[in-house]
């Protein structure tokens, strides 16, 4: 097969159509002369799988960097490269100059030239980013026919490369963030997809990434049964996963200070969520914690959620799922886990699950759903951002769950539809529905000219706000059902 023919996406490389149909594009486009690709994303998402099966079916370069020196590093480049090639001997480069000056002048029609887990070269060849870019400015990029792919797995290493002032600012043509399955995919890639409930609750506790089947030992969840499956493989030391959120965390270079760092992520999956709770959380000033959160937003390990009341207060977020897990349950009984007692443990933990893992999270998922899933009649009108909020009126704050904001015709942002979000298992009543009616009717300029009420329930809902609901085209009801399988 020719570099120019675009490969299919293999039957096992799930849910990553996008990401497949992007790569094998670039990689395959004729045009002549040297391109650049970043793709980046956390650890265990299958970016290297994407990417060896994408060198296998283009016959491309592929090459992975280890955690070693610089030596080392270029060592077992030229030996891939001596492969790749078929030379009659081994090829040994004798820095980084020369081996790109060599590989990146290849001649003939254009190949894949991939360099997996970037940032581990980089660390000790700082050099190599205005090396490269020498080979991919508009003169340069001619002599040459690669499409290069840069991957890499920590987000503030890999997001930096592209920064203004950095070599490689304006050399790239192709940006691929590998993110983790989203909540839908999710649950179709654990065979969760009839059973909703059983898929929210897998996915709060640990994501959307894909490794996770393997570190269970390929051991979905048995007709639905996530209790049995949590103390199975979730709080069993024995499994990778009891460990990974602590890992995950530990394997980011840019977390220098561990302590602060962490510190930081169990104050907000204690439900701090403002920059002032978490530092009194702390004990700190919040010009004290400004570095670090900037640091964690940096790393996608936290999101700086805009107000959309407020435009300098933004609403703290947890990103990784396992990482919150890890803190609100794995962390705080490490030693009653290390004796065996995880159904204890589960069965004791389920205040603490509900309030902290299942309420934030469910919150999450609506937000999403009104963002990529719900249709405009829904939200009244094109969403273009959707979070949570908090509403001052007077002397009193009104926390909503859901606000989400459309342009009008100035293209100025308006309440488009504002919600609740519970994840117990009892049905939601009337109350809600009374208290957004109150909160509507504050809004005043804010709010479009029609504001959806939108109320998001686990466990369903009571027959009587059933009832009101058949009365009312301002209110929508979203049970687990509607949120993974409708608009």
């Amino acid at each position: 097969m020719s570099i120019l023919d675009r490969p299919t996406s293999p039957e096992d490389l799930l849910f990553r159509d996008r990401e497949w149909n992007l790569l094998s594009e670039f990689t395959c486009d004729p045009t002549g002369g040297n391109r650049l690709a970043v793709v980046y994303g956390r650890r265990r998402q299958g970016k290297s799988t994407l990417l060896q099966e994408l060198a296998a079916k283009t016959h491309s370069f592929y090459w992975e960097a280890a955690e070693q020196s610089s030596a080392q590093n270029l060592a077992s480049f030229s030996s891939a490269w001596t492969l790749f090639v078929g030379g009659d001997g081994p090829i040994r480069f004798q820095h980084w100059e020369e081996a790109l000056e060599v590989t990146l002048k290849r001649p003939s029609v254009p190949f894949g030239y991939f360099i997996d887990e970037v940032g581990y070269l980089i660390n000790t060849a700082p050099e190599f980013p205005s090396l490269l870019q020498r080979h991919l400015g508009p003169k340069a990029s001619r002599q040459g026919s690669a499409r290069v792919v840069l991957c890499g797995s920590i987000y503030a290493q890999m997001t930096g490369l592209l920064a203004a002032g950095k070599p490689l600012r304006g050399r790239h043509q192709l940006v691929i963030d590998v993110a983790p399955f989203s909540y839908r995919d999710s649950a179709d890639f654990w065979g969760l997809a009839d059973n909703p409930d059983a898929a929210f609750r897998l996915h709060a506790l640990i994501g959307g990434t894909p490794a996770y089947l393997r570190y269970a030992g390929e051991q979905r969840p048995a007709r639905g049964n996530i209790d049995r499956w949590v103390v199975e493989h979730l709080l069993d030391q024995s499994s990778p996963l009891f460990r990974e959120g602590q890992i995950l965390v530990a394997e980011d270079p840019t977390l220098v200070d561990k302590s602060l760092y962490w510190s930081v992520l169990g104050a907000v999956a204690d439900g701090h969520r403002r920059r002032t709770d978490i530092a009194r959380a702390l004990d700190r000033s919040p010009a004290a914690l400004a570095q670090a959160l900037t640091v964690l937003s940096a790393g996608r390990w936290i999101e700086m959620a805009p107000d959309p009341f407020h435009e300098r207060s933004t609403t703290v977020l947890l990103t990784d799922p396992i990482v919150r897990t890890h803190r609100v349950l794995i962390a705080p009984e490490s030693r009653r886990l290390q004796r065996g007692m995880a159904r204890a443990v589960w069965e004791d933990s389920q205040h603490n699950v509900a309030r902290l893992i299942y309420g934030p999270h469910l919150e999450w998922m609506a937000n999403e759903w009104v963002l990529t899933n719900a249709d405009s009649v829904s939200v009244g009108g094109s969403v273009r951002g959707s979070g949570p909020g908090v509403l001052r009126h007077g002397s009193i704050a009104r926390q909503l769950d859901i606000v989400a904001v459309s342009a009008d015709r100035n293209n100025v942002d308006r309440v488009c539809a504002i919600g609740e979000v519970k994840a117990e298992a009892q049905p939601m009543g009337t109350d809600q529905l009374q208290r957004l009616d109150d909160i509507a009717g504050l809004l005043g300029k804010r709010a479009a000219p029609s504001v959806r009420r939108l109320l998001v329930a686990r466990g369903g809902f009571t027959a009587e706000l059933r009832r009101a609901a058949r009365t009312r085209t301002d209110l929508e009801l979203i049970d687990m059902d509607r949120l993974y399988n409708q608009s």
